[in-house]
């Protein structure tokens, strides 16, 4: 019995896995979609709630034009996945 409990949690761990990388696939598709090829190029989405997006900019000139697209790029992330509000930082990606 005891096998089957460890295979079952092994299989449901598998799962959860795999849901949490096709959500993150799909909030990837979303962000670029959103902010352009050119934009998405330079972010990198280094954390991620259910409320808030934040995201490392790799240069200031593009951390700046991200910031003047702000309002627009939260309506959008509203209607694609719920999420309220997006963080700009200048950091690695």
């Amino acid at each position: 019995m005891d096998e089957v409990k460890e295979i079952l949690k092994g299989v449901l761990s598998d799962l959860k896995k795999k849901t949490k990388e096709a959500d993150f696939d799909r909030v990837l598709a979303a962000w670029e979609r959103i902010v352009g090829p050119r934009a998405f190029a330079h972010t990198k989405i280094v954390h991620l709630t259910k409320e808030k997006i934040h995201v490392n900019v790799d240069n200031s000139a593009q951390l700046f034009d991200l910031n003047l697209k702000k309002e627009r790029i939260q309506r959008e992330l509203k209607e694609a996945l719920g999420v309220e509000q997006v963080r700009f930082k200048l950091g690695p990606i």
